[in-house]
């Protein structure tokens, strides 16, 4: 069962049609005189008139008390398992309080403890090259592996990259809709979007049922880099949603991470051109980010006693022998370069091995 405080904040936005900034006004009354509200809008004309002004005030007074609709939002969330989070709660997240225009209310699916988790936001290019596309796997991918939570927004390309990366990790994830957190959008994305409410957590601003418009996706961006310690940027053409969300990390004091593209690369156009501004942005390996977040630690045990993969068991195996080249890392395990890279990349972060000269490995 929903409750009564809960309740009548998502009828302040699904009923009475306000904005974040006028909740959040709202919210700023005591909880008792919240919760009146949608039974008693007449008698609670004057608080709220105190609280975001009299406009406000006029509409929630013809605001529909008991629609069908709001009851069927909250039938739908109570049969799909939608949890609800609003601002000034404990669950909340104290560093998205403390934006430019915090959203009022989060409907979540999956795991809520995932909001206040050390996190990295991925992002770029909807439509981007192969290169732009594995360099987000990777890094995603070896940062999940350091108990970081890969933050994206679904959408196809680099997004769905990250989050791929997290799950095969098996790190975490977080993916912040534009549309309502029952909405799949893009429907390609499907599985993904499945996999996520399973072993992540999906979130939203919006009222279950909302639609994917235009301007959802700049307003998530800011959520996207708030739930974030950091923001790296895969690859991002001019003008791209992902650049937004870098302007978002800046403004709210984020760390700031860009991978550079080729120099003659649409795809990477805009990310170049940002790096170009801010060079202490770019970073060229995963082991750049956890350095700059402080997260390198000795390794707790030895190399035997940790559980390793398939992959990780077979490199060592391997490296027990002596030093090896990278190529012949890749006849051993059969994995693509990249995927050896980011492999190899979160073994050296472990601990495991260490890059020796002339691209061979070695064991301790």
């Amino acid at each position: 069962m929903i409750e009564a405080y809960k309740k009548a904040v998502i009828w302040l936005q699904s009923e009475a049609g306000f904005s974040s900034g006028v909740i959040n006004r709202i919210l700023s009354l005591p909880e008792s005189a919240v919760i009146r509200i949608p039974d008693d809008p007449a008698g609670s004309f004057a608080v709220v008139k105190s609280a975001a002004g009299e406009k406000a005030a006029e509409k929630i007074s013809v605001a529909a008390k008991n629609s069908d609709a709001f009851k069927k939002t909250l039938a739908r969330m109570e049969i799909k398992g939608i949890k609800v989070v609003v601002r000034g709660e404990s669950d909340y997240p104290e560093a998205l309080s403390e934006i430019d225009n915090p959203p009022p209310i989060l409907y979540t699916v999956g795991d809520k403890s995932l909001l206040k988790s050390r996190s990295v936001a991925v992002v770029g290019s909807r439509n981007p090259t192969i290169q732009g596309e594995k360099t987000a796997y990777a890094f995603s991918e070896v940062l999940a592996k350091c108990s970081l939570t890969i933050v994206s927004g679904l959408a196809r390309g680099i997004d769905a990259a990250a989050h791929r990366a997290a799950l095969d990790a098996g790190g975490k994830t977080i993916a912040v809709l534009g549309t309502g957190v029952d909405r799949v959008y893009p429907a390609e994305n499907r599985a993904l979007y499945e996999e996520i409410a399973k072993k992540g957590l999906l979130v939203s601003e919006y009222p279950p049922g909302t639609e994917a418009k235009a301007y959802h996706f700049p307003e998530r961006n800011r959520i996207v880099s708030g739930l974030s310690d950091a923001v790296l940027v895969s690859e991002a053409r001019e003008k791209s949603g992902a650049l937004i969300t870098a302007d978002y990390a800046i403004k709210q004091g984020k760390e700031l991470f860009i991978v550079p593209s080729a120099v003659n690369s649409e795809c990477g156009r805009g990310s170049n051109k940002l790096l170009k501004e801010l060079q202490g942005a770019m970073v060229l390996s995963p082991d750049d980010v956890i350095e700059a977040l402080g997260l390198y630690r000795a390794p707790d045990s030895d190399a035997t006693d940790m559980d390793l993969d398939v992959n990780e068991e077979k490199i060592m195996n391997r490296l027990q022998l002596g030093n090896a080249h990278f190529e012949e890392l890749i006849a051993v395990t059969g994995l693509k370069v990249s995927e050896l890279n980011a492999l190899l990349t979160g073994m050296e972060i472990k601990g495991l091995v260490y890059r020796a000269e002339n691209n061979c490995y070695g064991v301790y």
